[in-house]
């Protein structure tokens, strides 16, 4: 590590510590707590819960019921969901509890629909019939969808019974959420702190048991910056295998794009069946291919120098290290460690990349009827006259600065890809690191607008990535590690992540289990 370098990270180490000290001296009297379970119906995984519906242990109905209860508890508190169908997806449990009970179900349907009865969630920027779809852009507020997103009709047709939808940052593109519309979500395992975005609110419920599982979508981290502050799985999958039609203005046909949908839940073993729903039958991914952990090769990196992030903290690089430990065990080659060219360049590929997106944020926050101006936005912000947030503000300051250059940015790419590709091959995963430290105060992501580095790179390469929690740190707060794939080995990521859980427990419940 070159002298430089430390004498950044000591700086900026010092000022992370004193961010949080500040904020902490706002926040921590205003800490509320979730109240614990009662129901431990609440704290299984999605597959378990429809093996026991399946199997007339209980009823779907119930199901339903317990977790509208949860979310009817723990919302007040949390600001997780943002409109709900809590009495048509009693009415659906109920008519699937009855054809159950008549044996009016067969087999076949069953292995057709193998979340038959278990309700979901999913971000409110993902069309659901009849629910909000604002993107909390104020112009959108009374906005309702008038079809399911492709990825809501997938689960759906395997019997998935749609409860709610949650709280994101204005049109996806913060790792906060919080919109003029709805207000800010709160963390379950600490309510004065963030739970990142653009998924938040999905992952603040999910880890309150307030659902089973949802969908979430990526473009910089959006499904892993949650999950990693939430203490909870989630998928990012390799690109272009699932259709984006539904997904805030997409319609699917947009051509390529850094764009993906994937699961999360508190449970790795829920991870594969669901990514089976969304991506059918795929011919690129091996998703049947049973995985032998033993002969598994292990590639770690606990830092890149990266000038623009938050360096890693402690905490972060000790959980790697337990994890190469346990591999050290149990694999025939030991886990290794390796340096490459460029990684610390994940936020400027990202950027570049974002170039090539079918979309323009300044029209696109103003709902596509005209184009929003960041220094009348911001003047109208400081006179408590604009309808955006500060990030969003920020994010049209941000379009405004040089891009890479497209020779420099497709060098890079293409070279950092074949290098990994080549590394990784079709039998081994990479460790590395989430962000630097675990999730911090409300409001603090304005003050490290880069910290979303160690999640943009893998989305500018358009590689899989599985979010695995590793338990709780010295306050309590989720941490983990982002297990990460060749294009197309998600199955690799997904069965690491399981050996994970395994042996580190995985999600830990934000509130004493009696």
């Amino acid at each position: 590590m070159g002298l430089i370098y430390r004498v950044y990270a000591l700086i900026c180490t010092i000022i992370d510590h004193l961010i949080y000290c500040g904020f902490g001296l706002y926040f921590n009297s205003k800490r509320k707590y979730i109240p614990s379970v009662s129901n431990k119906i609440l704290l299984e995984s999605a597959t378990s819960l429809a093996l026991k519906i399946r199997n007339k242990e209980i009823k779907s109905f119930y199901v339903v019921e317990s977790f509208i209860n949860r979310i009817k508890e723990v919302n007040p508190i949390l600001n997780a969901v943002v409109d709900e169908r809590f009495n048509e997806a009693l009415k659906e449990a109920k008519r699937i509890d009855e054809n159950i009970a008549n044996g009016a179900i067969s087999q076949e349907e069953f292995n057709k629909k193998p979340f038959l009865g278990v309700p979901f969630t999913t971000k409110e920027t993902t069309a659901c019939e009849g629910l909000s779809w604002s993107f909390g852009i104020i112009c959108r507020r009374h906005i309702k969808s008038t079809f399911d997103a492709t990825i809501i009709e997938l689960i759906k047709n395997s019997g998935g019974i749609l409860l709610a939808v949650t709280n994101v940052p204005q049109l996806n593109l913060w790792t906060e959420t919080y919109n003029p519309i709805y207000g800010v979500t709160n963390n379950p395992y600490n309510t004065t702190k963030n739970v990142g975005g653009s998924s938040g609110g999905e992952a603040s419920l999910i880890a309150a048991c307030g659902s089973p599982f949802g969908l979430g979508t990526d473009i910089a981290g959006s499904i892993r910056i949650p999950c990693f502050r939430c203490g909870i799985f989630g998928h990012k999958t390799s690109s272009d295998i699932i259709t984006t039609k539904g997904l805030t203005f997409r319609e699917g046909t947009e051509g390529p794009t850094m764009v993906v949908s994937g699961p999360m839940t508190k449970h790795a073993q829920d991870l594969l069946p669901l990514l089976k729903v969304l991506v059918g039958k795929s011919d690129k991914l091996s998703l049947d291919v049973k995985v032998e952990m033993k002969k598994i090769k292990i590639f770690y990196i606990s830092e890149i120098e990266s000038f623009l992030s938050s360096p890693i903290g402690l905490e972060i690089k000790y959980a790697i290290k337990r994890c190469v430990q346990h591999f050290e065990e149990i694999c025939e080659k030991k886990p290794e460690e390796i340096e490459l060219k460029n990684l610390e360049c994940g936020f400027k590929l990202w950027s570049y990349m974002m170039t090539k997106e079918k979309s323009d944020f300044k029209s696109d926050i103003m709902n596509r009827k005209d184009e929003a101006f960041w220094l009348g936005e911001l003047f109208k912000y400081f006179l408590g006259k604009s309808k955006f947030n500060f990030y969003t503000i920020m994010n049209l300051i941000n379009g405004k600065l040089p891009k890479p250059k497209p020779e420099w940015g497709e060098k890079v790419l293409n070279d950092l890809k074949q290098n990994l590709i080549a590394l990784l091959g079709t039998n081994s995963v990479l460790l590395f690191p989430s962000e630097a430290f675990a999730a911090n105060y409300h409001y603090t992501s304005t003050l490290r607008p880069y910290n979303i580095t160690h999640y943009a790179l893998w989305s500018a390469l358009k590689f899989p990535v599985t979010q695995v929690p590793l338990g709780l740190n010295a306050e309590g707060m989720p941490i983990g590690v982002q297990v990460v794939g060749a294009p197309y080995q998600d199955h690799l990521t997904i069965a690491v992540a399981v050996e994970l859980e395994k042996v580190f427990g995985g999600y830990v419940a934000p509130f004493q289990i009696n």
